[in-house]
């Protein structure tokens, strides 16, 4: 009888362990996303630089399209800050505007290694950025800066969510988890 107990008791163990990766904040700290430039009716990539999330900005450029990458393409000044959870672009000087042709913006994407996102929220002093010029998948997000002129000390912050049970959630499921062991370990008796 204390054996199959243990037993039961192991698999109520076990399979907790495997369902509580799910249950688990998302992340982005120290994973590696990707950060676009789009630009075009549909947007296609015409810089982009693979940065690992980490403390300080990501992605500082001077301006005056000096630099690699994505800093080749920067008119204006501007910082690129990944959080836990945050995709932030700060401009430091601003001179020009983003061409109103078609897509202009950024692309974060790889976001998935750092979790199950559900949504976003959009933070911002740009005059004309709203959440009708964010797409959001659970992978990626697209900011649309299309026709927007930036001032210096403008800046953008979209802060992603999961869905992250409460943990009388997680109580209720293990004490569900055990009960079927007890009445499993019954039935075997």
């Amino acid at each position: 009888m204390q054996r199959s107990l243990a037993r039961a008791l192991a698999t109520c163990a076990l399979t907790a362990a495997a369902v509580s990766p799910a249950f688990a904040a998302s992340d982005l700290t120290g994973r590696a996303i990707d950060v676009n430039w789009d630009f075009g009716a549909t947007p296609v990539s015409i810089a982009e630089r693979t940065v690992t999330v980490g403390a300080g900005p990501e992605i500082q450029c001077a301006g005056g399209t000096v630099g690699p990458d994505l800093c080749a393409f920067f008119v204006d000044g501007a910082t690129i800050d990944l959080g836990a959870n945050t995709l932030s672009l700060s401009i430091d000087s601003g001179t020009s505007s983003w061409t109103a042709a078609g897509f202009n913006g950024y692309e974060f994407s790889n976001l998935s290694s750092g979790g199950p996102w559900t949504g976003y929220s959009l933070s911002t002093s740009f005059a004309g950025l709203d959440a009708s010029r964010v797409t959001f998948t659970p992978d990626a997000v697209w900011v649309n800066m299309q026709g927007i002129t930036p001032i210096a000390g403008e800046s953008f912050t979209i802060t992603l969510s999961s869905a992250v049970p409460e943990p009388s959630q997680v109580a209720l499921l293990l004490a569900g988890l055990a009960a079927v062991a007890c009445v499993a370990r019954r039935r075997r008796v």
